[in-house]
């Protein structure tokens, strides 16, 4: 799928946030990136790094940001070859969901600014 045909059937607006993380593969022996998460949504992510994985690819983000970590599974759905990747959230548990909507919610007051 491309980015394009993506992004027209986002169902939610996505915001600019810059997050440090790590990308763990969930299945694949669990090799990890150091990333950084540019753009956040209730439903995914768009992860800035020069060695995206591949499409369809099962992960786990750690997330850091203004001090508070938060975990959230995965899955790369498309691929910016030495750019990033966007990531869909799978089944956020719900503590981890309270903490990615505090973040969207700052990031949307922030672009209303």
């Amino acid at each position: 799928m491309s980015e394009q045909s993506f992004t027209t059937k986002r169902k939610v607006p996505r915001f600019a946030l810059i997050a440090e993380a790590n990308v763990t593969e969930t299945r694949r022996g669990g090799s990890s990136l150091s990333v950084r998460i540019s753009e956040l949504s209730a439903g995914g992510c768009y992860v800035d790094t020069l060695n995206p994985l591949p499409s369809s690819t099962e992960i786990k983000l750690y997330i850091v940001h203004g001090g508070i970590a938060c975990v959230l599974p995965g899955t790369v759905i498309y691929v910016h070859e030495g750019l990033g990747m966007g990531v869909r959230f799978g089944d956020v548990p719900a503590d981890q969901r309270a903490i990615l909507d505090a973040w969207i919610a700052e990031a949307a007051e922030s672009s209303n600014e």
